[in-house]
């Protein structure tokens, strides 16, 4: 049954049309020899019965008058007859009275014997007898006077039995020989096209659509090869608009990365172009805030730092929304304190709560100061200042509160942080608090108008959340405020004894250190400058990376401050000529103070060998943090 399952369709064709052939050729070839090797038998026994019959009357006479010689010749004349092996006359006592035989040479010869009895008749002889011969009467008695027997050799039969038996074979033969010729053929009609078929389905499988199979009849098999075709032209046609649409995809990408490319550059320009006034801008009023100034000029003063910051703020939103788009947005994983980022994050906004008369609370679960959390503290403050910002920007009356909740989750080295801000504000619509999160989305078209915003700081706060593991959604009221929960995990360990983290005012001035800057622009140069020698620091100042060299070549620094562009040499390039040098500012920490802070900016100067990066326009705070890690902890 398993060779019948796997043979292929000719071994089945051949199969199914030879077996009920020969079955039928042999039972019809039996059946007729039977009936012909019995026919002649009977034959056979009609004919010695018959001889013996016919010479019985005509040995009569001969019998009678006891003439052996007429018997002789009669029964000779006889055996010329085919098939007759001998002939004999009796008498009534069994006594041979003639015997004839024909020589034989075969000594199996079956001999079959036939008898007729020699009768006396009682004949007138008349003219009547003549004219009419005498009816025997059914009373009428006649005398048996003797007997003739007849030999028939079945010799003949057996020939002809051998005969009828080879052109039976030999027709079963021919039978079989014509049935397994048209049996082939009829399978390899079938199989050829069958075959041809499955190999153009594997060719078509392949990818070779210009497979063409003959189409020979309108039989079924033929229908299939047309149907064949048919398949083989629509996949092809299928292919050829495929490929047409890959390629108008691919031109499509292709317009779209340099389209992409196109933005990337315009921005990382327009960030350069932008940061490099701003730092001028925003260094000159926190230089201008140190000085004495009247009430006045103050509030003067905490304004255009007010407008200055929060242009930075937009264009910072830009350049983060541009990296969410790219994929490109990576986190830190560093330990930082939560519970002094996150009052320091409410600390900023206390000033503008009081001048607008609102209340500004921090209710943080105790215990948090014990604590030490790894993450991002860079970009966790950034969604805190978002939050709060938008709460005292959207709340005219009443009070923002900032709430902290922790937990410790079991067998987990986490910590599930849960800091939700609410306000007393003008609250969001429900049909509209699920688009909050969406890019450039508002409460409605006049808030923007109202209030201002770019619509991309709840955006970008929450694909910042659920970067860092999780998550950030708002609950809000018309008219009643609005609350956004932001829950992170963060990895935690408890503070060593004797741990106290310096806050940026109580950072230690310069101490006489001398730093190289390195900046081509006239305004950062006086502004950084500035900052520096208000932070204690000694500067020396250098135009381009040539006269930069030259001074790392002749004297040791503390630190070296390189902006990223400048006219002759770039300052990555520079940077690694300094890491290769044997001069004393080979190990010197190198900062950058570039205006360039698109992704991979930072770490394209980490691979050039810098030690740190600060994007412009920075603070004062900003640059006496980092001047504190790398020059006043340096061993």
């Amino acid at each position: 049954m398993l060779r019948w399952c796997n043979s292929d369709i000719r071994s089945r064709t051949l199969a199914i049309s030879l077996g009920p052939a020969l079955l039928l050729t042999l039972l019809l070839t039996v059946y007729l020899t039977y009936t012909r090797l019995q026919d002649l038998g009977k034959e056979l026994t009609q004919t010695g019965q018959l001889i013996a019959n016919q010479l019985a009357p005509a040995a009569e006479y001969g019998v009678i008058s006891g003439n052996g010689a007429i018997l002789d010749g009669l029964l000779r004349a006889s055996l010329n007859t085919p098939n007759v092996r001998f002939i004999e006359v009796r008498d009534p006592e069994q006594r041979t009275l003639a015997y004839v035989e024909r020589p034989h040479s075969v000594s199996d010869t079956r001999v079959e014997v036939f008898r007729a009895p020699i009768l006396r008749q009682q004949i007138k002889l008349d003219t009547s007898f003549l004219l009419s011969p005498p009816q025997v009467q059914a009373g009428d008695i006649e005398e048996e006077i003797g007997q003739v027997v007849v030999g028939m050799s079945d010799e003949a039969f057996r020939a002809r039995q051998k005969q009828i038996l080879l052109r039976a074979a030999g027709l079963i033969v021919a039978a079989l020989i014509l049935t397994l010729l048209l049996a082939y053929r009829l399978a390899r009609s079938l199989s050829q096209p069958i075959r041809e078929m499955g190999k153009a389905v594997e060719a078509i499988q392949a990818g070779n659509y210009h497979t063409k199979l003959p189409v020979s009849d309108s039989s079924e098999i033929g229908d299939l090869a047309r149907h064949i075709n048919h398949l083989a032209t629509g996949l092809e046609q299928a292919q050829a608009e495929q490929q047409r649409s890959i390629d108008q995809l691919v031109a499509a990408r292709e317009d779209a990365e340099k389209a992409n490319r196109a933005k990337s550059d315009f921005l990382a320009m327009m960030s350069h172009e932008l940061r490099t006034p701003m730092n001028g801008v925003l260094g000159m009023l926190q230089l201008l805030e140190t000085t004495e100034q009247s009430s006045e000029q103050t509030e003067y003063t905490a304004l255009a730092t007010e407008s200055t910051e929060h242009l930075l703020k937009v264009i910072n939103d830009i350049l983060d929304f541009s990296r969410i788009e790219r994929g490109s947005l990576e986190l830190e994983n560093i330990p930082f304190r939560a519970d002094e980022l996150i009052a320091s994050s409410v600390q900023v906004f206390r000033p503008s709560a009081q001048q607008r008369g609102l209340q500004l609370l921090n209710d943080t679960q105790p215990g948090l100061e014990n604590l030490e959390v790894r993450g991002d503290p860079t970009r966790l403050r950034q969604i805190l200042v978002n939050l709060i910002g938008n709460a005292l920007k959207f709340t005219e009356e009443g009070q923002v509160s900032v709430t902290t909740r922790w937990q410790l989750l079991d067998q987990q080295q986490m910590l599930w942080l849960t800091i939700a801000v609410q306000d007393t504000g003008i609250g969001i619509a429900p049909e509209r608090l699920q688009h909050m999160f969406d890019a450039f989305e508002q409460a409605d078209t006049s808030t923007s108008r109202r209030y201002g915003g770019t619509g991309l700081g709840l955006s970008i706060a929450r694909t910042l959340a659920e970067r860092m593991g999780g998550g950030l959604h708002a609950e809000s009221n018309v008219g009643h405020g609005s609350t956004f929960t932001l829950e992170l995990p963060l990895p935690w360990r408890y503070r060593q004894e004797g741990e106290q983290a310096l806050l940026p005012d109580e950072l230690e001035p310069g101490g006489g250190h001398t730093v190289l800057l390195v900046e081509d622009n006239p305004v950062n140069q006086t502004v950084i400058e500035a900052i520096l020698r208000s932070l204690g620091f000694n500067v020396l100042l250098a135009g381009n990376a040539r006269q930069a060299l030259q001074a790392l070549a002749e004297q040791h620094f503390s630190a070296i401050l390189m902006d990223c562009q400048l006219p002759d040499l770039d300052g990555l390039s520079a940077t690694r000529q300094i890491r290769r040098s044997d001069g004393p500012n080979r190990y010197a920490p190198i900062i950058a103070l570039t205006a360039n802070a698109l992704q991979g900016d930072r770490e394209a100067c980490l691979a050039a060998g810098m030690n740190d990066y600060l994007a412009k326009p920075f603070k004062r705070s900003d640059l006496r943090a980092i001047l504190q890690r790398w020059v006043q902890n340096r061993p």
